[in-house]
């Protein structure tokens, strides 16, 4: 998506002026978070640089790292899930 893009699709809830929209933009890019490719003209392209899963992923792993005892955290994280969240789980870890 362009920066205009997105800031059409932003101003339906609120009223942000494109150089906000570049700001954050931009520090997104530089977190990783967004990838920015030359679109046509002076336009440029973002997109999100990983999925909303691969984030997730990515986000449950720097936490299990950190834990002495993963398999204690993996025991209470499970205890949250629900019986077609653990199914699903089950299917992903077999496949």
């Amino acid at each position: 998506m362009t920066s205009q893009e997105i800031l059409e699709k932003a101003n339906k809830k609120s009223d942000l002026a494109l150089t906000t929209i570049l700001t954050v933009l931009s520090r997104l890019e530089d977190k990783g978070f967004v990838s920015r490719e030359p679109g046509e003209g002076r336009a440029f392209l973002f997109s999100a640089a990983q999925s909303r899963e691969q984030h997730t992923a990515d986000m449950m792993l720097q936490l299990v790292a950190n834990e002495s005892n993963p398999a204690l955290a993996f025991s209470h994280f499970t205890d949250g899930l629900t019986t077609a969240q653990l199914k699903a789980l089950r299917k992903s870890l077999e496949g």
